[in-house]
This record gives C-alpha cells, structure tokens and sequence, in this order.
C-alpha cells in the first residue's frame, strides 16, 4: 500500500499536486477490493496530461503502472479502462495531442492508445455511462470546477458500481452552494432538502461552525445516496490559504474501512490516540486533564462510556465486529476500541476472551468481549 511521504503536508500544496500524490496511492487501494476482471478509472480534471515539473499526470501513471503490473501477470485477469477530460477546452486538445500515437517512422498518427478515451465527445460519454451500470469504477473530480463533471457526478450518484474520489476547495463548494440555481449535481445530491440546508447554513455566524455544517451535510446527503463517505480535511501549513477536503465515497462498506484505514495514516491524531482524519488542523489538546472529552466529538473516553453500556448489542462478539458495526460514521479506528476495551477489562466491566472462552493474555482485534453480569 503506497502512502503519502511524511513531510509532504508540511509544503503548501496546490490541488493538482495533492491529487498526483494521493491519487496513486488510493487507487491501489481500492483496486485491491474490485473483484472484476475490467476496472474503469475516470479522471475529469486531467488537464493537459502533464503536471507543471513535467512528470505525466496520475491517471496516466496508474495505467501505466496497471499495465506493467499486469504484462508481469500480477494482474493477469484484470484491465483498466480511463475516461479523461478537462474544464479547459486548450487543456483538452493538448491532452489529446499529448495521447496520440507516434508511428515507428516518427509520425504522429490520430488514433488514442488502447484503453484511453477522451470524454469530449457525447458518444464517449454516453458510452461510459453505460459501462459504469456494468463495471466498477472510480471517478476522480473536481465536482464544482465545470458542467460536465457535475453532469457526469451527478448521473454516477444512482449507478451502483461507482466509487468516488472527489478533491475541492472549501470555497469552491460555499460559492456553488450559496448559488441562486443550483448545479445539477448540488440539486441530485439535496434533493428537496437543499433550501432548508441553505437556510440552516445562512444562520450562522461562524465561518468554522458554517463549513463544519456543509461537511456534515455532504456527508449525510451521500449516506441518503447509499454510499458510505468518508471526508479528510487539507489545511495549508500555516494560516493562510484555503481549506482543501479529499472526499472518499464507496458504494461498499469494505471499501469504507480500507479507505478509513489508509486515510488515518497521515492524519494528525487527538492526545488519546482518536484521529482527526486532517492535516494542519492546528489542534490544542485540552489544557485541563480528562476536559477533551467534552471538546472533542470522538475521544476514547467518550467511546469507553459508550461500549460500558452496549451489553445487549456487543455481548459476545469481537472487538473487530464491534468496531465494523459501530464505527461508521465516527472518527474511531479500529486501534482506539482495543484501547476502550482494555479499559473497560480494567474497570472489571468485560472479559476478554478467545474463541474456546479462556482469557487472553494480549488483547487483539479478535479478541472476544464478554460483558460481565453485574454491568448494566
């Protein structure tokens, strides 16, 4: 599994180069759950196919990264199909001058390399919308940078084989939101909801408590869509700039966990272990002892209490099946309910178990909890 290196948030990043380091690294990942023989990445900010150092934009690098894997039969049975385009029409022709083929006597010949469409044309994107209803696929954009990624966004929010890697500038989506008509895509993912949400909004007075709001309400109109979304906060270092959100919305709930699992790699962390699932967020941890779980939503005490009282839900199972079953939706990690679980073993609230009933001596993930008779 690829991960971001370690200084990499430390420099100000534009989208693009957020997008050229994260992007590989997540596509992997997701590949790695798709059973299907025929993959579909779709990338519709690919600008001109060429980043500003020169090097080929992350789409490209990942088909080419898919077809040396698979010519070395380490993905003997899959393909990979990308689907490209761009706000800028001077972008989209260079990226198809940048595609097209160089014949064996140096000439330059019409014709894309195989695997490559370019979304220009609406037969191709008719074509795709129709292979998205038959193969899983992962669309990359920028939903509120042109029409078209917002048509495209907006249409794959019914299908039921799409993933989505969405990367956008805080700003970008308070403008397009507070807009008087809305974008298709805004208008598919509120439905009716979207004057009342625009109305709650406009009452606050807090910028931060008005984009902790529209993120909240982001991820709750994709939880309506069936998807299990997962959003991760990019601040500039320093204070100056803009916050940028990578936003991770899987139709499966597999693909939420291993999403989850790979995005706390690089996330800044509370003092009690709990993710902040963001980079940059200046965090201040409580300056009185224990006082951080009244400031923080998610903190190991606040999850400790929480499980103390679950015996009729939890009794008996795993610590792994309990973090799958009540995590979603949550800042916790599956490493904060071993920690919850020690605690509560300490407090002599449970007993933690293997699966022939004897006590274990190092609490893992498959450790069974037993709640205790006298814990209510």
């Amino acid at each position: 599994m690829l991960f971001p290196s370690s200084n990499f948030f430390q420099t100000k990043r534009s989208i693009s180069e957020i997008k050229a380091e994260l992007l590989p690294a997540y596509f992997q990942v997701w590949a790695e759950m798709v059973a299907t023989e025929e993959l579909v990445l779709v990338d519709l900010n690919a600008g001109s196919g060429y980043e500003a150092d020169g090097e080929k934009v992350a789409a490209l690098q990942i088909l080419e990264t898919f077809q040396e894997a698979e010519n070395a039969r380490e993905n003997e049975a899959k393909t990979l199909q990308l689907f490209l385009s761009d706000a800028s029409k001077t972008n989209l022709e260079k990226l198809k001058q940048n595609l097209q083929n160089v014949s064996e006597e140096g000439e330059i010949t019409p014709q894309l390399p195989e695997n490559i469409n370019l979304l220009n044309e609406p037969e191709t994107a008719k074509t795709l919308l129709g292979l998205l209803q038959k193969v899983p696929g992962l669309v990359v954009a920028d939903p509120f940078s042109y029409a078209q990624a917002q048509e495209i966004l907006a249409q794959t929010l019914t299908e039921k084989n799409d993933d989505l890697f969405v990367l956008f500038d805080y700003k970008k989506l308070e403008k397009t939101f507070l807009a008087e008509n809305p974008t298709v895509f805004l208008a598919q993912l509120f439905g009716e909801a979207l004057p009342e949400i625009k109305a709650k909004f406009q009452l606050q007075q807090s910028p931060k408590r008005k984009e902790q709001l529209l993120l909240e309400q982001l991820e709750n109109a994709f939880q309506e869509q069936e998807f299990y979304p997962l959003s991760f906060k990019i601040n500039p270092p320093g204070k100056a700039g803009n916050a940028v959100y990578l936003f991770l919305a899987g139709k499966s709930i597999a693909h939420y966990f291993r999403a989850k699992e790979w995005l706390q790699t690089f996330s800044e962390f509370q003092e009690d272990g709990v993710p902040l699932f963001g980079v940059n967020l200046n965090y201040q941890p409580a300056a009185i002892p224990g006082f951080s779980n009244f400031l923080n939503k998610f903190s190991l005490e606040n999850l400790t209490q929480e499980l103390a009282g679950k015996k009729a839900d939890f009794h008996y199972q795993t610590i792994r099946e309990i973090y799958e079953t009540h995590s979603f939706g949550t800042n916790y990690i599956l490493a904060n309910y071993v920690a919850a679980f020690r605690q509560l073993q300490k407090a002599e609230k449970v007993n933690l178990v293997d699966a022939s009933n004897k006590k274990v001596l190092k609490i893992t993930p498959e450790a069974v909890v037993f709640y205790r008779l006298h814990n209510k």
